[in-house]
C-alpha cells in the first residue's frame, strides 16, 4: 500500500514539476532547475513528514518495528531513482551525474535516519497507544525539517558561505539541505557542484540514523529476552 501511494506521489510531484515549465515559452535551465528543486523539495516533504504521519496513525506490533522501517526505507528509496536520475538529461536540470548521485545518498541517509526515529516511535506507540504519544512523535518528525530553517530565519546557523564554499548546516535539514546540494554555481563554470565536506556530513547522518535502527533493535532483544 506504502509503495503505491509513494509511487502516485512521485508521480504529482513530477507532474508539478513540468506544469511549472509548461507555462514557459522557451526551455532553459532558468526554467527546468527551478521546477526540479520544487520537485526535490515535494519528495522531501513526502518522505520525511507525510510518510511518518501515515505510519503513525498506525497500530504497530511490540517486535519487528526495524526490519519494518528499513523495509519501508528501501521501497520510498527505490522508486524515487526513477525520477531523480531523469535530471541529468539537458532538457530538464541537466545536473551532473555526480550531482545527482550526491541527491540520492542524501536521500538515502536520511531515508535511514527517518527509519531508525520511525522504529522507535513504533515502538513506543505500541506500548503507549495514545493520541498524546503519537503527537509528540509527529512533532519530533516535523521538527528534524523545519528545526533547521527556523534557526536560520532566527539567526543564521552558519556564517554567509561564498559561492565557492559548501554551506554544511544546511545539511542538517532534508529541506534546507537539498536546496544547498543544487544550489546554483554558474559562476565557478558548472551548473552546481557537491564537495566532500558535504558528503561526510550525509554520512554522519546515515550513521545516526544507523545508531537509531540499532538502539531500536537492542530494545527489542532485550524485550524479549524478558518475556522468555
Amino acid at each position: 500500500m506504502v509503495a503505491l501511494l509513494w509511487m502516485i506521489y512521485l508521480m504529482g510531484a513530477t507532474v508539478v514539476m513540468f506544469s511549472t515549465m509548461s507555462r514557459a515559452h522557451t526551455i532553459s535551465s532558468g526554467i527546468t532547475r527551478p521546477a526540479a528543486r520544487t520537485m526535490l523539495i515535494l519528495i522531501v516533504i513526502g518522505f520525511c513528514v507525510l510518510y511518518p504521519m501515515l505510519r503513525l496513525s498506525q497500530r504497530h506490533p511490540t517486535s519487528g518495528n526495524v526490519w519494518f522501517a528499513l523495509r519501508d526505507a528501501f521501497v520510498l528509496f527505490v522508486p524515487l531513482q526513477a525520477v531523480l536520475w531523469p535530471q541529468v538529461s539537458a532538457i530538464l536540470a541537466s545536473w551532473s551525474f555526480a550531482v545527482i548521485a550526491g541527491v540520492s545518498l542524501f536521500f538515502g541517509c536520511w531515508m535511514i535516519l527517518i527509519a531508525g526515529m520511525l522504529a522507535l516511535a513504533m515502538r513506543s506507540i505500541a506500548y503507549n497507544d495514545n493520541a498524546v504519544n503519537r503527537g509528540v512523535w509527529i512533532i519530533l518528525f516535523l521538527a528534524i525539517v523545519l528545526a533547521a530553517p527556523a534557526a536560520g530565519l532566527l539567526g543564521d546557523i552558519t556564517p554567509p558561505a561564498p559561492i565557492d564554499q559548501p554551506r554544511i548546516g544546511w545539511l542538517l535539514s532534508p529541506l534546507t539541505g537539498v536546496l544547498e546540494l543544487v544550489r546554483d554555481r554558474e559562476q565557478l563554470g558548472v551548473s552546481t557542484k557537491i564537495y566532500p565536506q558535504q558528503i561526510r556530513m550525509m554520512l554522519a547522518i546515515g550513521c545516526v540514523g544507523l545508531a537509531l535502527l540499532l538502539i531500536a533493535r537492542a530494545l527489542e532483544v532485550a524485550h524479549a529476552r524478558v518475556r522468555a
